[in-house]
This record gives C-alpha cells, structure tokens and sequence, in this order.
C-alpha cells in the first residue's frame, strides 16, 4: 500500500484566489471598449486636444475605441470640476472635438460607451 498524499486546504483556497483574480482581470480588460492610444494616436489626439482646450497636464488617460478606430477619447481630471471626458472623431486624417462632458453623459451612445474607458 502506498501512504496517501494529503493536500491542505488552504493551498487549494490560495491557488482559487489566484486563478480567480487571472480570470476576473482578463475580463475586465477584454470587455472594455477603449483600449489605450498608441504613441502617434496619442500625439495627434494630444495636439488637437490642445488646441481647442490647453490643459494638457490634468490629462490622465488617452483612449481609442475598439469597434471604431476613428472615435477616441480623452481624461482629464482637474480639482475644480473633477472628471471630465471629451471624445474625438478623426476625419480625413485629423482629430476633430466631438463632445465633451462627465464621463458617460455627453454624446451619442457610442460616445458614451467610449468615455466610460476614463478611470
């Protein structure tokens, strides 16, 4: 007879709170809608956004929509009026402001699909 193998319960429970944590972030990060700008998305966002606003430094996140390459969106975070997000239509090769507001309330519903992607 061979001596049996216990195994404990609580490297069981350590190895399901592990997976579980894989699983539950790679759905998070595969159901968004945005995913970030690339660094040449970034600048020509960056450069539009500058140009109708000027607050680049409370910008925290610079996001392209997934199911539309030229819809994006850009966060910015300021203490006077908090979260802001303002989305971006790119146009014949240019970024154009689309709409802007508190993240998921201003635009069409894809615009707002898109801004809830600001933190």
């Amino acid at each position: 007879m061979r001596p049996r193998r216990v195994v404990r319960s609580s490297s069981i429970a350590a190895v399901v709170v592990v997976l579980t944590s894989i699983f539950a972030v790679s759905a998070l990060a595969g159901g968004s809608s945005a995913r970030p700008a690339t660094r040449a998305e970034r600048a020509a966002i960056m450069r539009s956004f500058a140009a109708n606003d000027g607050n680049s430094s409370a910008v925290s996140g610079v996001y392209v929509s997934r199911s539309n390459s030229s819809l994006a969106v850009v966060c910015e975070r300021t203490p006077e009026a908090g979260a802001r997000a303002y989305v971006f239509d790119r146009t014949h090769g240019s970024w154009h402001y689309l709409a802007g507001g508190s993240p998921g309330h201003a635009g069409n519903s894809a615009d707002q699909r898109l801004e809830r992607a600001c933190p």
